[in-house]
């Protein structure tokens, strides 16, 4: 196994499906000597990738970043632009709460890590930006997969789906609005499952990312670096995002081979 997808919602609500996938990972967990850990940067800018020398603390001790790694990355994106907001990886949870899953997996056994918040991609879904002319995109993937051919790595993608509901800034969710969820929310995973980066940034492309899914640059930068890759459905659910049940967070478990 190659890597995985994650949720990054609060346990309390993704835990059932956080476990399942996990869970399923744990051989190749133990096995990794390096882990790629790929977040959401919710307060990113467009097309920004941004590193950290600084380690990730868990209930279990200390995942080590491997600042070699680190250093190689910041020369293909660009030192300045690569640290500019560093000081995300302090508030950010989408990678702290899969760090902790890993460390839990591994039995606390630390292992090195790389963490990596990834900003927006609107330049890509509302405007006219191409991913496969944009540079930075380019020079992350690239640089990753150079250190996946060199070390036994497992990459991570730690992404939610959709975000819908008032609570979000949209209209309410009836049934017909849940099941209409789903089905978008399976047509994406299916493209995630087929290894299909361009076809999984089209689908939400198409719309304008109308159900907000937040998970789109990690996991779609995870999938280019995996490339070529098969992934398995794990696990799927919809978490209550409101007091009325009318606004809903998508979540899925993935497995990449």
């Amino acid at each position: 196994m190659r890597g995985l997808v994650s949720p990054h919602i609060d346990y309390a609500r993704g835990g059932p499906v956080y476990a399942r996938v996990w869970k399923q990972a744990e051989e190749a967990v133990k096995a990794a000597d390096l882990v790629i850990l790929l977040g959401t940067d919710h307060w990113g800018r467009d097309g920004v990738f941004t590193l950290t020398h600084q380690s990730y603390g868990t209930p279990f001790g200390v995942l080590p970043t491997a600042q070699d790694v680190v250093d190689r990355l910041a020369d293909a994106l660009g030192n300045e632009t690569a640290f500019a907001d560093e000081f995300h990886h302090r508030g950010e949870h989408s990678i702290e709460l899969a760090a902790v899953w890993l460390h839990y997996i591994r039995g606390g056994e630390p292992c090195a890590v790389i963490p990596i918040l990834c900003g927006s991609f609107g330049h890509f879904v509302q405007g006219e930006a191409d991913p496969a002319r944009d540079a930075a995109l380019n020079g992350l993937v690239d640089g990753l997969r150079e250190v996946m051919a060199e070390r036994r790595t497992l990459v991570v993608a730690a992404a939610d789906l959709a975000h819908v509901g008032p609570a979000f800034g949209g209209g309410a969710l009836d049934v017909l609005g849940q099941a209409s969820l789903q089905a978008a929310d399976d047509e994406i995973i299916e493209r995630m499952v087929g290894g299909d980066a361009e076809g999984f940034l089209a689908a939400i492309r198409r719309d304008g990312d109308r159900r907000n899914v937040c998970g789109l640059p990690p996991i779609y930068v995870a999938l280019r670096a995996l490339s070529p890759v098969q992934g398995e459905r794990v696990a799927y659910d919809h978490c209550p995002a409101d007091q009325n049940g009318t606004s809903l967070v998508s979540i899925c478990g993935l497995l990449f081979r």
